[in-house]
Parts: C-alpha cells; sequence; structure tokens
C-alpha cells in the first residue's frame, strides 16, 4: 500500500469519520452535519473517506460545492488523486469565465455533458466538483438525454442521408474537418463526427449501408485512438431542449447524494448575483450575439437562487464552514422535518 493509500485507510477508521458515516446511513430523514475544524488536505480526505464507506440507495452520489472555481479546481485535483479519476468529475459553467456571459466555453460546455451523462450511467463512488455559477445553469434532465442519444453500432445498417437530417437536428453543423464538439463531416463512406458528451470525435466507416468500424481519433493527427463496438451521441444540451425538459443539478441527482457546501451564505450572495447579472445581460441580448447564446438567454436556462435553497432540503447536507446557529436561524426549512 502506498502512502496516500495508508493515509486513507487511517481516516477511514477514525472515529469521527465513522460517526459521520453512521449518521448518515441510520437517519431516515435528510441530515444535516457540520464537519468543522478541518483545514487544506484534510477536507479532501475526509470527504474522500465518507466517499469511499457511504453506501445508502444511490448515495455514492456526492456533490462538492466550492466557493469558487479556482478553489473547485483545487479540491478536483485532491480529490482524483485520493479516488481515481474515473470517480471524479468537475461541472464547470458554460462561459469563458464566470458571469461573463457574452462568450460561451465550448470545452466547459462538453464538460457539463460529460458529467451528466457519466454520473447516470456510473455505478460505484462518482464525486461531482462545482462551485456556484455553475449550479446557477440548469442541465437537461437526464431521461430526456437518454431519450435523445443517438446510438450507433458495429455491423448495423446506417443511411447516411437519414443521419445527415438527425445530426442537423441536434445541432451539428457540417464542416471539412471536424476538431470541436458539434461537427460533422462525411467523406464517401466515412462519417467524422464530434459530440457534445465525448472528448474526443467518432469516426464511423461504412461498407455499403453497414457500419464496419467505429473508432475514436485525435483530431489533429486523424490517428485513430481505441476501436469501439458501439457510440452514444450527444445533441446539443444547450439549445436543443426546451425549459420543461431542464432542472437544476441538484434536482436531478439522487435525494441520497450528499452534497458538501462550503459556505451556505457565500453561495446564495453569489447565486443572488448570477441571477441579477444574466437579467441584466438578457435585456442586452442583441441579433449580433451567436445564436447559440440567442437561445440560451431567450429560454432562460437558470435557477433561480431561492429555488437552490428548496432543492437542498432533500439531500443530506454536510457543512465545512460557517456558523450552525446562523444557518439554522437564517434557514429554518433546511432544518424542518420533511
Amino acid at each position: 500500500m502506498d502512502n496516500l493509500g495508508l493515509l486513507l485507510s487511517r481516516f477511514d477508521t477514525h472515529p469521527v469519520v465513522n460517526a459521520v458515516i453512521n449518521r448518515l446511513n441510520q437517519d431516515e430523514s435528510p441530515v444535516r452535519i457540520q464537519v468543522a475544524g478541518l483545514t487544506g488536505a484534510l477536507e479532501s480526505f475526509v470527504m474522500a473517506s465518507i466517499a469511499r464507506n457511504y453506501r445508502r440507495g444511490q448515495g455514492s452520489i456526492h456533490l462538492v460545492i466550492a466557493n469558487d472555481k479556482e478553489e473547485a479546481a483545487f479540491r478536483l485535483n485532491d480529490l482524483e488523486g485520493m479516488l481515481g479519476r474515473s470517480n471524479v468529475f468537475f461541472f464547470p459553467d458554460s462561459f469563458k469565465k464566470p458571469r461573463a456571459f457574452d462568450v460561451l466555453s465550448q470545452t466547459q460546455i462538453l464538460q457539463r455533458s460529460e458529467t451528466i451523462s457519466k454520473i447516470t450511467m456510473q455505478s460505484g463512488v462518482s464525486v461531482i466538483v462545482t462551485y456556484p455559477e455553475a449550479l446557477f445553469e440548469k442541465v437537461v434532465k437526464p431521461e430526456v438525454v437518454q431519450q435523445n442519444l443517438i446510438q450507433v453500432r458495429k455491423g448495423e445498417k446506417l443511411d447516411v442521408d437519414y443521419m445527415i437530417e438527425i445530426l442537423v437536428t441536434y445541432g451539428f453543423e457540417r464542416s471539412d474537418f471536424v476538431y470541436e464538439p458539434g461537427q460533422f463531416s462525411v467523406r464517401g463512406g466515412i462519417i467524422d463526427l464530434f459530440s457534445f458528451g465525448n472528448d474526443l470525435p467518432y469516426r464511423i466507416e461504412l461498407f455499403d449501408e453497414e457500419v464496419e468500424t467505429l473508432r475514436t481519433f485525435d483530431p489533429t493527427t486523424q490517428l485513430s485512438i481505441q476501436q469501439l463496438s458501439e457510440l452514444r451521441i450527444v445533441p446539443n444540451l444547450n439549445t436543443q431542449f426546451k425549459r420543461d425538459e431542464k432542472a437544476s443539478l441538484l434536482e436531478v441527482l439522487p435525494d441520497t447524494a450528499l452534497v458538501w457546501v462550503r459556505d451556505l451564505e457565500f453561495l446564495i450572495e453569489r447565486l443572488q448575483r448570477c441571477f441579477e447579472d444574466s437579467e441584466k445581460y438578457a435585456s442586452q441580448v442583441s441579433v449580433l450575439d451567436s445564436a447559440e447564446l440567442r437561445e440560451i438567454f431567450r429560454d432562460r436556462a437558470f435557477v433561480f437562487p431561492g429555488h437552490i435553497l428548496e432543492d437542498l432540503f432533500n439531500h443530506p447536507l454536510l457543512f465545512i464552514a460557517g456558523d450552525m446557529a446562523q444557518i439554522r436561524k437564517n434557514h429554518p426549512a433546511l432544518f424542518s422535518a420533511p
């Protein structure tokens, strides 16, 4: 066992960690616990240990809400090292800079899509690290995503014209070469496409109308990365779905998902600022802005700050910082019986 594994095993048997886990597992109502007195990496070790040992229904899903994007990045790095990269996911906002609504980040949009897609299909420990600006944006409900996935399997028949029609309907753009999510190209019996829910593009090779090979490839070198037996193509989650098909991340997660809140009062204040800034920007959106931006703000794909508190009510909560007496006084509904 390496040093990191040894440290984690020590935390796994720590009486305080065990007391928290026992309380989480035994209490039928959503619990509220403050884990105080932790600094630096100690917070991450405790989070990792509880994530490794807390099992209750679908309770192996954990949501860590940092105060800002920078803090979230540090927490992500810690937890990836302790739990493995396949178990820890980053959930960013969709924009180049938090609350700067004028420039979208396709990379971060892809990360949001990947996270939602993977946690709905993954068993075992799943930890999502996020921050207020990312929570402010709604996500497409997982069941809606599943209903709208395009699946292609090796050996199946595939009509190229129909595939092109579906891809355009789902928000993809045709280009000579694919290099970013949302693009596809057709050259003879080869279809290249970059899904909104994958970090590498796919290549579909046909023999007549039969899918002969499926693979991922490097868009810069065109070299194959991995052979596949099937692939799933995710549509543009920002623009292809309406308001009633979207919800807050907290609403999407199962009620047993454990939520770590860094600072509740700061979270509420930052969400309120997001709301005010988005309303201001929405009033200024014009035909000069990108179609994707216009669609996002036309549909108001955001969560009201008060609704975040309502969504928190159904989840077990662990507070890392803040005054519990003050939190109880300011938000009594969080502590009332369901």
